[in-house]
């Protein structure tokens, strides 16, 4: 029955953040995520919680942290979260925390798709427009059998793009989540 609980809260967060299998952009269409909180903790201790959390979620604060400007409330980190896409095993991302007192704000940008079979590549509004494209020749396809192949075509880019999604907005989730819970002693 956990179990069962479990799986309808976590489809339902994927549910909420879908976007229809696209990428979210900003408005100079770059790939963008973003989400902020009024947590009641000073710029200190905001600081002190995001570092924790680097340092649990991806195991050494000094390697993952690119940048700690404590004066400025500005943490810059890069570092590489795991993703269910069929071309990439991983996305390597760059995630900006900008606090102070009783706010926060992140952001994740500058995506690259990571595989053991080739290089890192640059994910941007290319992937959105892949899914346009795959739309329009759904919806022009004559035959039966091409029309099927494009529909699962279509269907597989969505799933890749849910998938990066899925993993990009838990992060920010898993953030928010360990700067608003309460203290533990």
């Amino acid at each position: 029955m956990k179990h069962l609980v479990l799986f309808a809260l976590l489809s339902a967060a994927t549910h909420t953040f879908a976007q229809d299998g696209r990428l979210p952009l900003d408005a100079k269409n770059n790939i963008s995520y973003t989400d902020s909180g009024q947590p009641q903790l000073g710029k200190t201790e905001l600081h002190r919680k995001i570092r924790e959390w680097v340092d649990k979620k991806f195991g050494n604060a000094e390697n993952a942290i690119t940048s700690d400007d404590t004066q400025a409330g500005i943490i810059l980190i890069t570092s590489y979260i795991p993703v269910i896409h069929s071309n990439y095993q991983y996305v390597r991302f760059d995630l900006g925390i900008q606090y102070d007192d009783g706010r926060y704000d992140a952001r994740i940008t500058t995506l690259d798709g990571v595989s053991a079979e080739h290089s890192p590549v640059r994910l941007n509004a290319r992937e959105n427009d892949e899914i346009t494209a795959k739309e329009q020749i759904v919806k022009t396809e004559s035959s039966r059998k091409k029309r099927k192949d494009a529909e699962l075509a279509l269907q597989m880019a969505k799933a890749d793009n849910d998938g990066i999604n899925t993993s990009l907005y838990n992060l920010l989730a898993d953030l928010k989540n360990y700067i608003t819970r309460p203290k533990t002693e």
